[in-house]
């Protein structure tokens, strides 16, 4: 069933809340939901995504490892833009929401429905996690349906209760991008670019803490309060003697964390279903935080991708520009010509190149003379031999390939 179709609203369907399935397993998630025909007693199941790599919701959510689609941020605008075409304010007012409906004619339905299904289909397929909504777009839609075509079932009660959620829901989807943003960066990114050696959930625990110690907001403490906070390991300043004066007059999130690393162990963390944007969240932090998942920035393009928090890897697997390399294959090039052009046997073999095709290229020597491949064999023997020879012994390696490569260079002059 194409859930994007104006006819959709027409059939009298009951959604189950969206489902977010993660198989460990497998190392892959599933987001769907599923429905009921009420008339046919039919039913099914639609994925908005189906056996994605495990993380994938959550990293494009939060627009990390997604430089072609649209940000989340453009999205949720979006989706603002399709409450006022259903009569739905922010915050919420019933009695317009019910004007609203009792205006509006079949023709304005159908085309208020027509415009909401694209942007909706656009959303949801650049971040699947979106369409946890859709259930509720749906009834208050059909709503609209029904009471338009003046059909029985079109109870304004229960429409103006889903548009009230719908409406909220669509209001804070903004503020909690932007918690659980600031909360990965202070959790994930800023210690990675510390190179701080902690597991990202150890890291957690201790900016919970921190959180506490300080009186900030953590978006995530309802979500980490199940991992108890050990007073051995973090210590109360207010309450701990012992280990007060460490953490007395911290204010700097870094510097705490520093502190605080000594007295740390690893905890697990739980998962829970999805039942929200704020819940979907929850989760997918905690996977990211289970997982010892880092977030890096690529030194190439700039685009953020994920990483294992024990893993050196400073490069994505984005296609670099406009060349058909990845930015990791594009650095690992670049880095290799890099350190080939700054070779003591690749410099004196270019200097003697370079003379030689001079003399080439004004008729001093034939274009087919075998001195350019004795050349080029000399440089690879003593490129090899060089990188194999002890640092030690390499001088001396570099001052033979120099006698040789004098010797085809005296050829060269005697032959001219």
């Amino acid at each position: 069933m194409n859930l994007y179709s104006p006819n959709t609203i027409k059939k009298n369907l009951h959604f189950d809340a969206a489902a977010y399935n993660i198989n460990r397993h497998l190392h892959e998630e599933t987001l769907s939901v599923s429905y009921t025909d009420i008339d046919t007693k039919k039913g099914g199941t639609f994925h908005f995504i189906k056996k994605a790599a495990i993380h994938t919701c959550i990293m494009e959510l939060l627009d990390y490892d997604m430089s072609e689609k649209e940000s989340s941020l453009t999205a949720f605008e979006n989706l603002k833009s399709t409450l006022p075409l259903l009569g739905i304010d922010c915050p919420f007012n019933q009695d317009k929401f019910a004007g609203h409906c009792s205006e509006h004619t079949v023709k304005d339905v159908n085309t208020v429905i027509g415009q909401i299904m694209p942007i909706l289909q656009t959303c949801f397929e650049a971040h699947p996690v979106l369409s946890y909504l859709y259930p509720l777009y749906h009834e208050v839609m059909r709503f609209h349906y029904l009471q338009a075509n003046k059909l029985p079932n079109a109870d304004i009660i229960q429409a103006a209760r889903i548009a009230k959620i719908l409406s909220e829901e669509v209001e804070n989807l903004n503020s909690l991008y932007t918690q659980a943003k600031n909360y990965l960066d202070a959790v994930i990114i800023k210690p990675t670019e510390e190179s701080i050696q902690l597991p990202t959930s150890v890291i957690a625990e201790i900016y919970h803490s921190y959180c506490l110690h300080t009186h900030k907001q953590d978006f995530q403490s309802d979500a980490l309060s199940s991992m108890e906070l050990k007073t051995a390991f973090l210590p109360d300043s207010s309450s701990n003697s012992t280990l007060s004066d460490a953490y007395y007059d911290i204010q700097n999130w870094l510097e705490y964390l520093n502190n605080a690393s000594a007295f740390i162990t690893d905890k697990a963390i739980t998962k829970y279903p999805i039942t929200s944007f704020k819940q979907f969240l929850y989760i997918g932090i905690r996977q990211m935080l289970e997982d010892e998942l880092v977030i890096k920035k690529c030194k190439l393009c700039g685009g953020y991708f994920r990483v294992k928090y024990t893993s050196n890897q400073e490069y994505c697997t984005r296609i670099y520009r406009d060349t058909s390399t990845t930015c990791n294959e594009y650095a690992s090039r670049k880095s290799y010509k890099e350190k080939l052009f700054s070779h003591p046997i690749h410099t004196e073999f270019t200097k003697s190149y370079n003379r030689l095709y001079a003399r080439i290229r004004r008729g001093k020597l034939p274009a087919d003379t075998p001195l350019m491949d004795q050349l080029k064999a000399l440089h690879d023997e003593y490129t090899e031999k060089y990188e194999n020879t002890h640092q030690k012994d390499r001088e001396a390696v570099w001052k033979e390939y120099i006698e040789k490569n004098k010797e085809l260079l005296k050829l060269d002059s005697s032959k001219s």
